[in-house]
């Protein structure tokens, strides 16, 4: 009988430590929130006197009195307008932007930036780097580079972040390899974002990320060259296509030649539709297909409206729609076609149709 009221207490014991461990958590969350609250209203105060020439300089109708006077700001002032610029960089362009960046740089702030990179902490580390991508400093791309290996996600997510707005295309190929860095690697759609704004000095680096062991890099080189029209990479798109061991890697090239190729890559893409092919890709590459907009891919398309895949044969009266008269015409010899019927549908109510 002794069991029962033993086995009670420890319940109730149990019971106890979750509710005062929720207690707990609720007064740090509160405590947490205050404190940034408080933060907040400090660093407002600090800057409120220097607002004014904050707006002047953001706003091009600073003569050099704003800036000196900025400039000027030293001990708690000088950290607030630092973190107020810097917020102010992600929306300012130009001149002004310029001239938001040489306060900074007569701060000092710059240079303890490239210092912070290296900082314990890792907040500071990423702090650093995206006030350098804000600020667009060119000779902290080396730096920035070494911070990809960062052991800190979010370093290395801020790194990428900066070395995008800096957009220096040396960048691009340790960009591509930190995507496949195993266990350490960037998010395909950030390091894609960063790549996206060096423009076409990008071209070499994503030719050699094609052939790169990891698929996920690939993919992103793919992507990209789709996205950015690098028509130079057409004949290593095609080859990965037909031969890239990674199913994601083939439908990502064949994305691109839809988006890029020429009229040679209707037979390219055609031959991927059959049916000894995996059926997302004959999906993509029906798809894709459409995207190219040559009227020689209407015979393929049109023989795919009967394909038992019903998602296949949408996909295929969707790309006969988009190549206008002569695609409609094989859909109406296939009007009674469920899919058919879908597709025109849906162009219907997009538009498409008159």
């Amino acid at each position: 009988m002794t069991g029962a009221p033993a086995s009670h207490a420890v319940t109730l014991v149990a019971t106890f430590a979750v509710f005062a461990s929720c207690a707990v958590l609720a007064v740090v969350l509160v405590l947490t929130k205050v404190g940034r609250e408080g933060r907040r209203r400090r660093q407002a105060a600090l800057v409120a006197p220097l607002r004014p020439h904050l707006i002047a300089v953001s706003a091009g109708e600073d003569d050099g009195t704003a800036r000196a006077v900025l400039a000027a700001a030293d001990g708690p002032s000088r950290h607030a307008v630092t973190r107020a610029i810097t917020d102010l960089l992600g929306k300012v362009r130009g001149l002004p932007a310029e001239e938001l960046v040489e306060v900074l740089d007569r701060h000092g702030s710059l240079e303890s930036a490239m210092a912070d990179l290296r900082h314990a902490s890792a907040v500071r580390r990423a702090q650093a780097a995206q006030l350098l991508g804000v600020s667009r400093v060119p000779d902290a791309v080396d730096a920035l580079v070494a911070a990809l290996d960062d052991k800190a996600a979010e370093v290395r997510a801020s790194a990428a972040y900066a070395l995008g707005l800096i957009g220096d295309p040396r960048a691009a190929a340790p960009l591509l390899r930190a995507v496949g860095a195993p266990d350490a690697g960037l998010p395909a759609g950030l390091a894609a974002d960063a790549l996206l704004g060096m423009g076409v000095g990008i071209s070499g680096a994503l030719g050699d990320a094609l052939a790169d062991p990891d698929p996920r890099t690939r993919t992103v080189a793919a992507h990209l060259c789709g996205v950015g029209s690098f028509s130079r990479a057409l004949p290593c798109l095609r080859e990965r296509l037909a031969l890239d061991p990674d199913l994601t890697v083939r439908e990502t090239c064949a994305q691109a030649l839809g988006n890029i190729g020429r009229a040679d890559d209707v037979e390219v893409l055609a031959r991927h539709t059959r049916a000894s092919h995996p059926l997302p890709l004959r999906r993509v590459c029906a798809e894709a297909l459409g995207a190219l907009g040559e009227d020689a891919a209407v015979p393929t398309l049109a023989a795919l409206l009967h394909d038992p895949d019903p998602r296949l044969a949408e996909l295929a009266a969707t790309s006969l729609v988009r190549l206008g008269p002569c695609g409609r015409a094989a859909l109406d010899a296939a009007a009674h076609e469920r899919p058919v019927q879908s597709a025109l549908t849906v162009a219907a109510l997009q538009g498409v149709l008159r």
